[in-house]
């Protein structure tokens, strides 16, 4: 396991003085657009050129870089720092459980320009629009158009980040042999069922254990916790067995208001998965599970 720092930042700021000086590559500016709702929109600007680097914790240039980052707010805001944990396939392969991880997104849930598809695809009698939790699907999904997915066969909508849809014969030679059923999937515009896609049905919900002191907030008007996102080390993992090979957890993660769900497999499916070769996700690694489960090879 590494532990992998990624800074972006401003091709005019302090922090790139400093990246220069000590030697650690990083990309030259690229320029991009920022939404100005966005965490950063106050620190890049919009068409502001970015550079980018990346860190291992375990790299001697880091003690100084991250001394930096921590004297000011100004710094960490600047910074643009968030944390990557790298498994190797042998700790993949030795988890009884493992998060996934979305490495594509692919549209958005609609209608999406009114925000109208809450009231269409969830029942929000238990919805808190403070803090995103309290939604439950009744409807199936909406897309803009069918998928285009090219080598990818797997996807999730942004906005949506604990439901996953895949290829039909995806869902037949993966999912469905481990009792994963699935739901369809609809045009915005007609309602017409699209052949190309369906959404996994993640009905089981399991409660997790092994947070430590990860950092939660409490919502102000509803009073339900959620967890800030685990970037660093192992997930959290299930306290007990699921009846499923595929589950979501009880507990909420996101910030603003913005709340999902951790998705979860068995050792299993990711083992069939990397033999199918699904591509569009990535696996971290739960925890040793409470019930010391024997170790896999």
């Amino acid at each position: 396991m590494r532990i992998i720092h990624r800074l972006a930042f401003r091709s005019d700021s302090k922090i790139k003085n400093l990246i220069i000086e000590l030697g650690i590559p990083f990309k030259e500016p690229a320029l991009v657009e920022v939404n100005p709702l966005s965490e950063w929109a106050s620190v890049f600007s919009t068409g502001s050129g970015i550079c980018v680097c990346k860190i291992d914790e375990e790299d001697a240039r880091w003690g100084r870089l991250n001394s930096f980052i921590n004297y000011s707010e100004e710094n960490r805001r600047a910074s643009g720092h968030t944390i990557i944990t790298e498994f190797t396939k042998k700790e993949q392969n030795a988890a009884h459980y493992l998060e996934v991880s979305s490495k594509w997104h692919h549209g958005y849930p609609e209608p999406s320009d009114t925000m109208d598809y809450l009231e269409l695809t969830y029942n929000l009698d238990d919805y808190c629009a403070v803090c995103g939790v309290g939604k439950h699907q009744k409807a199936p999904f909406r897309f803009k158009k069918s998928p285009v997915w090219g080598q990818k066969n797997i996807l999730q909508l942004y906005w949506i980040y604990d439901e996953y849809f895949v290829k039909p014969e995806i869902w037949q030679d993966l999912f469905e042999p481990f009792g994963i059923g699935c739901r369809p999937v609809v045009l915005d515009k007609s309602d017409k069922v699209l052949d190309a896609v369906v959404q996994l049905d993640l009905n089981e919900l399991v409660d997790l254990d092994g947070f430590g002191d990860a950092p939660f907030v409490e919502c102000n008007s509803c009073g339900r916790i959620k967890y800030l996102p685990i970037t660093r080390g192992y997930k959290p993992a299930p306290v007990s067995f699921p009846a499923k090979a595929m589950f979501r957890s009880n507990q909420f993660f996101g910030s603003g208001a913005s709340a999902h769900r951790m998705v979860l497999v068995s050792n299993e499916i990711f083992v069939k998965a990397e033999s199918l070769k699904l591509k569009g996700v990535s696996y971290m690694p739960c925890l040793p599970n409470l019930s010391k489960l024997p170790i896999l090879h």
